[in-house]
Parts: structure tokens; C-alpha cells; sequence
């Protein structure tokens, strides 16, 4: 809705330009200018007022900042914990390539996830077979059963909960400002409709309304690509 907030923002300036150009013969009954200009901040917010007054964009942003971060710092670690499971599940099928009874167990391991839920999947699944066949044993020196439990949970736990409060807390925010651009949007055309009954087509202030304010929403064109230049035989432009 990015674009269609940034058409409605505009017409809110303008409609309140209008408005306060208008005041001395007519205010609207609903509200004032003034109070159309809070609505507006509410969304773009106002840096030069006292105090200072923090827009819901804003507040989407941060939130989308907090999201994308703990998005990033979630999947650093499924990248490793996918290592980890790569490593020792190669190492524990060679490891046990003479013995059947424990290659049974490991067998059937994979490390081929494609997504977040079957990294954590394999990662679970070696743990536990890891346990059962060689509990003491480690490929390397970093990755003890221990260390690899212990990254797994963080996966599956901590850092995928802290994805999930933030991913919500900032559709939260997306939602918030959707409705605030919505409601903008329902008074604006409430104003113009009041406006333009009082003030007729033909009269000076019912000329600058209707030529000055945007009421129709019109998506920017897509560009068209500019095809290459033509080549003669010899491969050269002409």
C-alpha cells in the first residue's frame, strides 16, 4: 500500500491547503483544519512541533528494522546449525560404514533442508540419533553434541520466537498505519464532497478545489524497456 499511502498523503496536504484557504467564507462542520492536520500527522509525523511528534510510518519502519534484524541474526544461525548437521552427518555414515547396527540409526539421516523448518527437522533428527550411537564422539573440536544441541534450541527457540514477536509487532504497526491512511483518506473525500456542494463548479473556490485536489488514485506506468540498437553484419551499431 506504499504507493497509494503516498496519494493519499498528498491529497491530505492539499486538501488541507484548500481548506485553510477557504476558512475566512467556510469550516467545515466536521472538523478543522487543524484537526485534519493532526490526522495527517498522526501518519508523516512532525519533527518541528513541541514535542516532537513521531509519525506511524516511522514507527513501521523502526519495527520493520527490528523484524528484518532479528530475521537476519535467525537465519545466520540456521546457516550454521545446516553446517553443523552436513558436517556430522557425512562424517557419522562414514564413521559407521562397518557397522550395521549403529549405520541403521544414522542411515536415514539427511542434511539437504531447502527450507527453515526442514533445517531444524534434520538438525532434531541427527541430535537424536547422535545421542543414541555416539554421545561422547564429535567431528571436530567446536561441534560436541553439546554445542550442536545447544544451537539447535537456540534455532528452534529463542531466535525463532524473537522472528515471531517481532515479525507480528511490526505487521501490528503496518496494520496501524494502513487504518490511519484509511480514515485519512474517508475525510478527505468527506471533505471534498461538502466542499464542492458548497462552493459550485464555475466559482472561483470551486474551480481551485476540484483543480487543486487529487481524487483519483492513478498507478505510475510501468517503464518500457528501450530495445537494443539494431547491429549491421559486422556487429558494429550503424
Amino acid at each position: 500500500m506504499s504507493e497509494t499511502i503516498e496519494f493519499i498523503k498528498d491529497r491530505g496536504v492539499k486538501t488541507i491547503s484548500a481548506a485553510k484557504d477557504l476558512a475566512p467564507d467556510w469550516v467545515w462542520p466536521e472538523m478543522t483544519s487543524d484537526q485534519m492536520q493532526g490526522k495527517l500527522e498522526s501518519i508523516t509525523g512532525n519533527s518541528t512541533s513541541t514535542p516532537p511528534v513521531v509519525g506511524q510510518e516511522e514507527i513501521a519502519s523502526r519495527k520493520a528494522g527490528v523484524r528484518n534484524l532479528a530475521l537476519s541474526t535467525w537465519e545466520r544461525q540456521l546457516e550454521e546449525l545446516h553446517r553443523r548437521t552436513v558436517q556430522c552427518v557425512g562424517m557419522l555414515k562414514n564413521k559407521f560404514r562397518n557397522d550395521a547396527v549403529n549405520l541403521a540409526v544414522v542411515s536415514n539421516l539427511s542434511a539437504g533442508s531447502n527450507s527453515r523448518s526442514e533445517t531444524l527437522a534434520e538438525a532434531l533428527a541427527l541430535e537424536s540419533a547422535w545421542t543414541k550411537v555416539a554421545p561422547t564422539w564429535s567431528p571436530t573440536t567446536v561441534n560436541t553434541l553439546a554445542a550442536f544441541g545447544a544451537l539447535r534450541k537456540l534455532c528452534a527457540e529463542d531466535l525463532q520466537q524473537a522472528f515471531s514477536d517481532a515479525h507480528a509487532d511490526w505487521r501490528k504497526a503496518v496494520e496501524t498505519l494502513n487504518g490511519m491512511a484509511n480514515d485519512l483518506e474517508q475525510t478527505d473525500e468527506a471533505w471534498y464532497a461538502d466542499a464542492t456542494r458548497v462552493f459550485a463548479a464555475g466559482t472561483p473556490e470551486g474551480d481551485m478545489i476540484r483543480s487543486t485536489i487529487p481524487t483519483t488514485y492513478v498507478p505510475p506506468q510501468p517503464k518500457t524497456p528501450t530495445p537494443p540498437a539494431p547491429t549491421t553484419g559486422t556487429g558494429k551499431t550503424p
